[in-house]
């Protein structure tokens, strides 16, 4: 019972970040059943469950487990989507008949996909999460939680009523959570931290501490971020710190040296905090499969291009990332001089 109301949940989607919530929802106790499209994850999920390891310590849970909205007999107050962004349009729109009028499309991808959702589910039932905790997929299909953070969830269309609130009071089972009213400002935020590792793994093929030693990446990484909140401003978006530490707004202040050198040193407390992390971009490419790297650089290029501001760096890294993507170029650290300012 949480506010007073009971919430019965679906969630579609158990990779890394679907599974690790799904988990430590269940834990708590709360009614939660899954859809996994991939038929022996989903048997596993049924007969063995998932079990976390990592930054929130080991937890095995098992689920009811669907494969197919078609198999689905009863109306959900919450549909939690955790599969990759370029699915999200068709999962919600065959989710719609099983998700009770009044009910809530929670999207939980990186990037910014609150208008994808809310384009086929209405701005009233559609919501974001700023995801705050990292996790990678096994080889034997459970998940090590690679950080843990905080949780921002909000309605797209910015109201705070009670079975938000009630759903923030849920998610407390996963992390510490605040329900907010500019979710599309607070996933900006994140958006930024995303393009500028994500890509930087693609494109040197390593983890965050060993990419982030290189001054080429850090330099990069400041110039990704900054291109990205000039984005931002015109977009009329007031993007919060991410993680208290980094202030994007800085990035605009000055060129001085002494100031760059100031960014690159919290750049670099960032390598240390992430250091054996391989960000999800690069663990899609270990895999052979599509980047999310259309929502992340690509995102800010196309929105620098609808309101005006150049986003020249940006612009090379995704482009690049799509030529390793379809096997024309690979990672490299090599790859760092290759950008240009």
């Amino acid at each position: 019972m949480n506010g007073g109301i009971l919430m019965k949940i679906i969630l579609v989607g158990a990779g890394s970040i679907g599974g690790t919530t799904a988990t430590m929802l269940k834990e708590k106790g709360h009614n939660i059943d899954i859809i996994e499209a991939n038929h022996e994850r989903a048997e596993k999920i049924r007969t063995e469950g998932i079990t976390l390891t990592g930054a929130l310590g080991t937890h095995t849970q098992k689920f009811t487990v669907y494969e197919s909205p078609d198999e689905l007999t009863e109306l959900y107050d919450v549909c939690i989507i955790a599969t990759k962004y370029f699915a999200l349009a068709a999962v919600a729109d065959k989710m719609l008949p099983h998700v009770k009028a009044d009910g809530i499309f929670m999207s939980m991808q990186n990037g910014i996909c609150t208008k994808i959702l809310s384009d086929v589910v209405g701005t009233d039932k559609a919501a974001g999460c700023m995801i705050g905790f990292g996790a990678t997929m096994l080889p034997n299909g459970d998940v090590n939680v690679t950080s843990g953070g905080e949780l921002k969830i909000g309605r797209v269309n910015g109201k705070i009523d009670s079975k938000i609130t009630a759903l923030g009071e849920v998610y407390k089972a996963l992390l510490p959570t605040k329900v907010v009213d500019n979710i599309d400002a607070q996933l900006y935020s994140k958006l930024i931290i995303n393009s500028c590792i994500n890509s930087i793994a693609a494109l040197t093929g390593e983890c965050v501490g060993v990419m982030l030693s290189a001054d080429e990446a850090k330099s990069i990484f400041l110039e990704i971020a900054r291109e990205a909140t000039y984005v931002s401003k015109k977009m009329g978006l007031k993007v919060p710190p991410y993680a208290t530490v980094l202030n994007y707004n800085l990035l605009l202040l000055s060129e001085a040296n002494w100031f760059k050198a100031i960014c690159k040193a919290v750049v670099t407390i960032v390598g240390k905090k992430f250091g054996d992390v391989r960000p999800s971009t690069l663990q899609s490419l270990d895999r052979g499969e599509k980047t999310e790297i259309d929502i992340f650089n690509g995102y800010i290029v196309k929105q620098g291009k609808e309101y005006g501001v150049p986003t020249p760096v940006n612009e090379q890294i995704w482009n690049f990332i799509k030529r390793i993507e379809n096997g024309e170029d690979r990672s490299s650290m090599d790859n760092l001089k290759k950008i240009k300012f």
